[in-house]
């Protein structure tokens, strides 16, 4: 007798974009890319830190989202998709639990041209997937992130 439960989750993981994020000393948002337009084949990553550059921004804090800063993001060439895979509160010793915020894409180096967001935290619709190329056909070159 052939099990059809595995199956089942197969086509069902299909549907739902995969957030494959693992915490790491002082990492506050990570962001992902896939070589696939849903996010689910992963690609690769690079992340923000409240201890090291880059540092996150608060949402609604002057002085918070003053402090986030633009990082290169260095896309494979294959890339398809890309999101805000997580976000975690701020610690550097033990990890904190899920935060919520988004990061923001742009396809100029700088953070400037082009941009998009893609949101992470409670709901069933987040993380929220986003092409990897902006409206002129540009990879996203740069981001920033906000978190609550």
């Amino acid at each position: 007798m052939h099990n059809p439960i595995p199956l089942t989750l197969a086509i069902l993981m299909a549907f739902i974009p995969f957030s494959l994020a693992n915490w790491s000393s002082g990492k506050a948002a990570q962001i992902n890319f896939y070589t696939d337009t849903h996010c689910s084949a992963y690609a690769g990553e690079v992340a923000a830190y409240w201890n090291a550059f880059p540092n996150p921004g608060i949402i609604g804090s002057t002085a918070g989202a003053a402090k986030a800063q633009c990082f290169t993001l260095n896309m494979p060439g294959n890339s398809q998709s890309i999101n805000t895979a997580a976000l975690w509160g701020f610690s550097t010793s033990t990890e904190p639990g899920r935060a919520s915020g988004f990061c923001t894409f742009w396809d100029g180096f700088s953070c400037d041209g082009n941009n998009a967001g893609s949101y992470f935290g409670t709901g069933a619709n987040l993380p929220s997937c986003q092409p990897a190329r902006s409206k002129d056909g540009w990879l996203w070159k740069s981001a920033k992130c906000l978190l609550n």
